[in-house]
């Protein structure tokens, strides 16, 4: 066990690990990658897909290599993928100095790497956090943890939108890069720092098979009723960035600079959920939580479609739209954390933690793959109207994901209130 002092060391080291982690993974968010790879020459769809990508593998990857991880050791592992993020970010650098007709091959060999590093840490990082974190402080502590790391995304963000401003050749992209692979570098030896203070030895049932295994973990009561809701509102609101990400450079015209600028309302919004996500959850509890993000979700989709209607610059709203989504992704990120670890069991805790993040993977992927395909495939038309106002396929697909998140709000209403009906009169749910 640690003492209140080694405690806090620890905890220091957890954020630190955190922050230099977020420099590699914000560069989907920040507007980055997006510019990165307009820049190389790829396409809107292509640049969909890509970015559906490491959720989709991971999807696939994190159950086994939770399961290992919960039998061979955490860390061991985490240490393993943390060479691999290194890796990948080399040759996503290498990406700029090679021909176009080479580039997407190796972006796919570098996401494959990373999703294959981000998923060996991934899978055992909420159950080597469980041990070291207290009950009564968790939230408090996943509050400052979030929101530190959110605040060192914003600052790289904003750095990276000036160096923009400036300049736009490869070698400046490339330099932005060679930062991150520092950060990943250092983040490999504060990782190492991190206690592991359950290994497989002390974890019961560490001999069962895969699926058996599975299947304890599925029967923890309000577990696949948790990750079902999960699984079904990120497939309704994880492309949703993306999609206005993509308004903003083939909608809007909006320069590489101003769409890093609306990558960090991204981390600014996302940093102020996180901090109203953890009171949120104390004062008013998780369900309550799902239910106002659910519903909120819908309207930030609808806000977009609005926008021929406000008073105030396109800037103004498209960069209000974006903070919103995030802030209500914060918070309901928060909820989600603080179930999840809630859930966990005493026995198989790492692969407890990677069922839930497979099936948000598999969501994400999902609608990032829709939205890659409705482009490429030219499934909604390019132009349309409605009231009197022109939109775009993009539009179309903000209409379907709300209109969808809004019909699953209602259902999940009428079905807690039916269940809950029936419990109280005594008659089975079933």
């Amino acid at each position: 066990m640690l003492t209140d002092q080694q405690r806090k060391r620890v905890f220091n080291v957890i954020i630190l690990n955190q922050c230099l982690g977020m420099l590699s993974s914000s560069l989907f968010l920040n507007g980055f990658y997006l510019n990165y790879f307009s820049k190389l020459g790829i396409s809107s769809a292509a640049i969909a897909m890509l970015f559906a990508l490491p959720p989709l593998l991971s999807t696939f990857l994190l159950l086994p290599f939770a399961f290992y991880s919960d039998r061979f050791g955490k860390k061991r592992l985490a240490l393993a993928g943390q060479l691999l993020l290194i890796v990948s970010i080399f040759l996503i650098i290498a990406v700029g100095w090679l021909d176009h007709s080479l580039s997407m091959k190796l972006i796919i060999v570098a996401l494959l790497v990373y999703c294959i590093g981000g998923s060996l840490q991934g899978a055992s990082w909420f159950a080597l956090l469980n041990p070291i974190i207290p009950k009564e402080i968790r939230g408090r502590f996943f509050g400052r943890l979030r929101v530190t790391f959110q605040l060192v995304s914003i600052f790289f963000a904003l750095l990276i939108t000036r160096v923009l401003e400036a300049s736009q050749s490869m070698a400046v992209f490339q330099l932005m890069l060679v930062l991150v692979l520092v950060a990943a570098i250092l983040r490999y030896f504060t990782y190492a720092r991190i206690p592991e203070l359950e290994n497989r030895r002390g974890e019961s049932d560490h001999r069962q098979p895969l699926l058996k295994a599975l299947r304890t973990v599925i029967a923890v009561p309000g577990y696949i009723q948790f990750n079902t809701y999960i699984f079904l509102i990120t497939l309704f609101t994880a492309a949703i960035p993306m999609v206005f990400a993509l308004m903003q450079k083939d909608v809007f015209g909006f320069a590489p600079a101003r769409i890093t600028l609306m990558g960090t309302m991204v981390l600014v919004g996302g940093t102020v959920g996180c901090w109203l996500g953890g009171r949120a959850v104390d004062h008013i509890g998780v369900r309550q939580v799902f239910r106002i993000t659910h519903l909120a979700y819908a309207l930030v989709m609808l806000a977009m479609l609005a926008r021929h209607w406000v008073p105030w610059s396109m800037l103004v709203h498209v960069g209000f739209c974006v903070w919103a989504y995030s802030l209500i992704a914060g918070v309901a990120g928060v909820a989600g954390t603080s179930q999840t670890m809630a859930l966990i069991p005493s026995a198989n805790k790492s692969l407890s933690t990677a069922f839930t993040i497979s099936l948000v993977c598999a969501a994400a992927a999902a609608a990032g793959i829709f939205v890659s395909r409705s482009i490429s495939w030219e499934i909604f038309a390019d132009q349309w109207e409605m009231l009197g106002k022109s939109f775009t396929s993009y539009d179309a697909l903000l209409l379907l994901f709300a209109t969808l998140a809004i019909i699953m709000f209602f259902t999940l209403i009428i079905v807690q209130s039916v269940i809950k009906k029936r419990a109280e009169t005594g008659v089975s749910a079933l």
